[in-house]
C-alpha cells in the first residue's frame, strides 16, 4: 500500500475504520478525525485492508455502529491514478464456453461428441441445462477470476485458448468448459 505525504490524504471517499476512542458517541454526519498515529481503512468491520489513514485526517461519519462506523474520507488525489471502472482494477479477463447437464454419462457423451468434431455452441444450445448460456451457445461472457466457484475458474484456466475441458462436476451438474480468451 503506497502512502502518501501528510499533506495529502488518500483519496478514498468510502471505507470504513476503527475508531478506537472509548466512551466517545459518534453521530451520522458529524466530522471526526483520527487520533491514532495511524489507522486502517478497510472494506467491512474486520474486512480486507484498503489503506492507512493518518492521525489528524478528517471524516464524516456515515453510519455509526457498535465498534465500527463507516466513514467519508475527503481529500485529493492525481486524477489519473483513479478510475469509475472497476473491472480495469481486476486485471486481466477472460471468456469461455460451458455445457452443463444432469449426469456424467450424459456429459461424457457430449465430450466424446467434441472431440470428433462437433461444435461446441450447437451442443451447448441443444443439450445445456443452464438456460441462459445456452440460448449464447454456452458463452459465459467476460469474467475475471475470482467470478466463479473454484472448480470452475481452475478447470477453465488451466485450459488455453480454444481448448476444451475434461467433464467436471459442478454444484449444478456436469460441465464441459472451453476457453475462448
Amino acid at each position: 500500500m503506497k502512502r502518501f505525504g501528510t499533506g495529502l490524504v488518500l483519496g478514498l471517499l468510502f471505507g470504513l475504520v476503527l475508531m478506537a476512542i472509548a466512551g466517545e458517541v459518534f453521530y451520522q454526519g458529524k466530522k471526526v478525525y483520527v487520533i491514532a498515529q495511524q489507522e486502517n481503512l478497510r472494506e467491512a468491520p474486520n474486512g480486507k485492508k484498503i489503506a492507512s489513514v493518518l492521525k489528524g485526517t478528517p471524516m464524516v461519519v456515515i453510519e455509526d455502529g457498535d465498534k465500527w462506523v463507516q466513514v467519508a474520507v475527503t481529500g485529493f488525489i492525481w486524477k489519473e491514478s483513479i478510475t469509475g471502472d472497476r473491472k480495469k482494477l481486476a486485471g486481466k479477463s477472460y471468456r469461455a464456453l460451458m455445457i452443463v447437464v444432469k449426469t456424467e454419462q450424459e456429459a461424457r457423451e457430449i465430450l466424446r461428441q467434441l472431440q470428433t468434431g462437433a461444435d461446441f455452441a450447437v451442443l451447448a444450445k441443444e443439450k445445456s441445462i443452464d438456460a441462459a448460456t445456452a440460448k449464447r451457445g454456452g458463452d459465459l461472457g467476460e469474467f475475471y477470476k475470482g467470478d466463479f466457484a473454484p472448480e470452475i475458474e481452475n478447470a477453465i484456466l488451466s485450459l488455453k485458448p480454444n481448448e476444451v475441458s475434461s467433464v467436471i462436476k459442478t454444484a449444478v451438474g456436469y460441465a464441459i468448459f472451453k476457453r475462448i480468451k
